[in-house]
């Protein structure tokens, strides 16, 4: 089975966006054809959503380095932490982009209102192919709505 079909089936099995979780795995490993990150800001990240193992844990799994990089419980993981990020930031896409990348959200100084990790949201955001789940992924609507 390949990354793609890996990664739909997770994000339905948890009931989440697949296109969303696709982009953000897709983004993540570059494509998915980078599937370790030995230094990833300090710690290392697996499989194609660059799971981290302390995400792992903070979401129930405790796994070695082999069973995170298994594309199954790789993607599982990261749907589960996506479902997780979209509970607790309501449903909110833009910020729970934000935090799947940082693990949580920081508002940026340079532009308020705006997560200070846009690029990673806007990169994402290009890479989802239906204009309704792209719609949702608009920071700047979100910006607005604070004003």
């Amino acid at each position: 089975m390949d990354y793609t079909s890996t990664i739909i089936m997770a994000a339905k099995k948890v009931g989440i966006s697949s296109s969303l979780l696709l982009a953000i795995c897709s983004h993540e490993s570059g494509g998915f054809l980078h599937t370790h990150n030995e230094n990833d800001h300090g710690t290392p990240s697996f499989g194609a959503c660059q799971v981290k193992e302390a995400t792992a844990i903070q979401i129930g799994f405790k796994l070695n380095r082999k069973q995170l990089s298994d594309p199954k419980i790789n993607a599982l993981i990261a749907a589960k932490y996506l479902k997780w990020q979209l509970d607790r930031y309501n449903n909110d896409y833009c910020h729970a982009v934000a935090a799947y990348n940082s693990g949580t959200y920081y508002e940026s100084k340079k532009k308020p209102g705006f997560p200070k990790n846009l690029e990673y949201v806007e990169a994402v955001k290009n890479l989802i192919e239906e204009e309704e789940e792209r719609k949702l992924l608009n920071c700047e609507q979100l910006r607005r709505a604070t004003i």
